[in-house]
């Protein structure tokens, strides 16, 4: 089931380009608002996932008897809709290497504060660190947009998929108190520990094999953020595009677009392989 389900999500998406109408908040948002009075920050987030969570056990548990799960099934397919990764990631891709590109650089870096929290945050100082904070920001999207969401979803069902995004919406919610966005964040943490591993072997699968198993071995107990360890792995994966000490001109330009091409190559096979295996796994 769970294959068939990651199908009809894949077909969706390329589709809609996301989760489409699925993929709407208000409720949550509105929901969130509802627990504004609740000042202990670990209770307020088990409100705000667990129960939603528990919800969604509960209804499945009741569907599971009725038309030999079908409900089931497309309660699943929706849930897993809903909690893939938000906004059309091509087209924003689409946009900044459009801009980057034509040396447009400003122009770039507003395109690229559309997916990068790292370029929202710190800003770029030149186009060295526009592009790096870009590739990382490449390598995170793949793994939070769809593979961490298939990882909980084939694992233990579409309620920790739900949990997953629940967790990762309240840790990037600029409305929130810092305490519980730093509360969301930390669960968040132990959700993507492992899955961010089997993304970074995959890597080693599909590119430069015997340099990326080292970094892997090299950074598996790290407690490097998951968008630098996919970084930091992924590039061991790849031939080497950037000369050093470059940080711009038009040379720079031409093959940093050619290493973000790369880069996106690298993360959708990669995620491939791991659909194959979740493929395999159902015959068996």
């Amino acid at each position: 089931m769970e294959f068939f389900a990651i199908l009809i999500a894949w077909a969706a998406v390329q589709f809609w380009g996301s989760g489409g109408v699925i993929q709407e908040d208000n409720w949550f948002i509105i929901y969130r608002e509802k627990t504004t009075g609740v000042a202990n920050s670990s209770l307020r987030l088990l409100l705000l996932v667990g129960l939603p969570v528990l919800g969604v056990f509960v209804v499945l548990w009741l569907l599971a008897p009725i038309l030999f799960g079908l409900p089931v099934f497309l309660l699943s397919v929706a849930l897993l809709l809903y909690s893939l990764g938000r906004g059309d990631f091509q087209i924003l891709l689409k946009l900044y290497l459009n801009s980057w590109q034509r040396a447009d650089l400003e122009g770039a870096y507003q395109h690229g504060r559309g997916f990068s929290a790292e370029l929202c945050e710190t800003g770029a100082d030149n186009a060295l660190q526009l592009h790096l904070s870009v590739r990382k920001a490449m390598f995170y999207q793949g793994f939070e947009r769809w593979f961490a969401v298939v990882f909980w979803f084939v694992l233990a069902g579409p309620a920790a998929a739900l949990a997953y995004r629940l967790l990762f919406l309240l840790a990037n919610d600029d409305q929130l108190k810092q305490q519980d966005r730093d509360r969301a964040a930390a669960v968040l943490v132990y959700m993507e520990w492992l899955p961010v591993r089997l993304l970074a072997l995959a890597f080693a699968v599909i590119g430069n094999f015997d340099s990326c198993i080292a970094s892997v071995r090299e950074h598996f107990k790290s407690q490097l953020p998951s968008a630098e360890l996919l970084d930091t792995v992924g590039m061991k994966a790849l031939p080497v595009y950037l000369p050093e000490g470059q940080v711009d001109g038009e040379q720079f330009i031409k093959l940093a677009a050619e290493e973000l091409s790369a880069v996106h190559h690298l993360v959708s096979r990669s995620l491939l392989v791991w659909v194959c295996v979740v493929a395999v796994l159902q015959l068996i």
